[in-house]
This record gives structure tokens, sequence and C-alpha cells, in this order.
């Protein structure tokens, strides 16, 4: 179990479109990451401030996060698919 506490916790990451990411809290918009022709990320605040450039998206999120740049924050990645909607009468429930 993840404590609430720890720096991180309860932040949701979605990708908008390939190489733009959106960060969130509880409904809270923390900010985004751009990536760059380069293959880094640059890093916003809610506020559309920079926040930094980073060669990774995990060391870009951790930013965005905390506030701040990464301070060996581990950050893992994992793929959600959200399945299709069916259409009314279709299979049985």
């Amino acid at each position: 179990m993840v404590s609430p506490d720890r720096p991180g916790a309860g932040v949701i990451w979605a990708r908008v479109e390939e190489g733009f990411h959106v960060g969130s809290r509880k409904g809270m918009f923390l900010g985004y990451i751009d990536r760059q022709a380069d293959g880094g990320y640059l890093a916003f605040d809610g506020s559309s401030r920079v926040v930094g450039s980073f060669r990774t998206l995990t060391a870009a999120m951790a930013a965005v996060t905390n506030g701040q740049p990464p301070h060996d924050e581990v950050i893992t990645l994992e793929q959600v698919r959200v399945p299709a909607p069916r259409a009314i009468g279709e299979g049985s429930a």
C-alpha cells in the first residue's frame, strides 16, 4: 500500500497526444509536459511556467509533481486501456 503522504501519491498522468502529457491530483491540474524535437521533455507547472528541461519523461513528471526538479523520486509508468463503449443492446447484462 502506498502512503498518501508520499510525494507523487494520487497523481494521474494522461497522454493527451503523442509527446504531450497532463498531470492532475484529486482533479486539480498540476501541469503538463511537452516532448521537444531533440527528444527531451519541457515541463510546465499549472500556471504554464517552465519548471525545467529534462532528458526523461519520468524526471519531468517528478518535477511537475513535486513542483521542483526531482531528487531521486521514483515514478513508474503503466499503460491503462479503457474499453470502448458498447452500443445499447450489444452483449448481455
